[in-house]
């Protein structure tokens, strides 16, 4: 198999490429910023891993045309993760003061634009660039897979606790575009399919400053949620395709 997967020096999306490449798979890793760890796995699987360096938010033409180079080393992707995301960061205004993590709304006073709008290129627009860029990759008979990071704090019918204005409604703009996006390659990609997974809360650098009040029960290693995302995956069929699904395959509701 190949994989090919963006966020790929992220904590989840690190876990994801070592685990396909023990597994023998061919990946392509695609990361924003340089990753040692990515330079080591390189080393160690010369034959199997590629990398690149590459902002999504900023796809180039040059990107491209690196991308294709690797697809026809490995082939086109079978599978295509994005593990790219964000829950808190410092300031967007550049011009700021304050050195704080800017951290997740609790009441509507806080939502100010520039992290609104961060969240939702992050979290949202990311996956739109990755599957326009697939689109132009398959014939209408090939079978794919495309595979995003969701929340469960994305789900409507499930917020029970509100706050976190900003990243909920980026994973939720982000389900419904998984939603409608299977609808669509239903029609041109009949044998392909796409996924939103919740990936349970992941000791990585994102959910760090949030795991105080959590059980050893409640919070999962990179490695477990990167094995229980292949799981799903390499179980999925075209006929799964819209699904949004929690760490453990069962559905959840929008």
């Amino acid at each position: 198999m190949n994989y090919l997967i963006f966020g790929a020096s992220g904590g989840i999306g690190s876990a994801l490429v070592e685990l396909c490449l023990t597994h023998g798979h061919a990946v392509t890793a695609i990361s924003r910023q340089h990753s040692s760890r990515l330079d080591q796995l390189a080393q160690q699987y010369p034959n199997q891993l590629a990398t690149l360096q590459a902002d999504v938010l900023n796809w180039q033409p040059k990107d491209s045309r690196q991308l294709e180079k690797l697809c026809t080393t490995f082939g086109k992707p079978d599978i295509t993760f994005n593990a790219i995301g964000i829950l808190h960061t410092p300031p967007i205004d550049s011009t700021s003061q304050s050195n704080k993590l800017k951290r997740p709304e609790k009441q509507l006073s806080q939502i100010d634009y520039g992290f609104f709008q961060h969240n939702m290129k992050v979290n949202c627009f990311s996956s739109i660039v990755i599957a326009q860029y697939l689109s132009t990759l398959y014939l209408r008979n090939e079978k794919f897979g495309f595979v995003t990071l969701s929340a469960m704090i994305g789900s409507i019918s499930d917020n029970r606790t509100g706050g976190w204005y900003s990243y909920r409604m980026s994973k939720a703009a982000l389900n419904m575009f998984i939603k409608t996006l299977s609808i669509e390659w239903h029609r041109t990609f009949p044998h392909a399919y796409v996924l939103a997974i919740h990936p349970g809360t992941t000791d990585t650098k994102l959910s760090a400053p949030f795991q105080q009040r959590l059980t050893s029960n409640k919070l999962f290693s990179a490695q477990q949620t990167a094995e229980r995302i292949l799981a799903i995956v390499e179980q999925a069929t075209s006929e799964h395709s819209g699904n949004y699904l929690s760490w453990d395959g069962q559905p959840l509701g929008w």
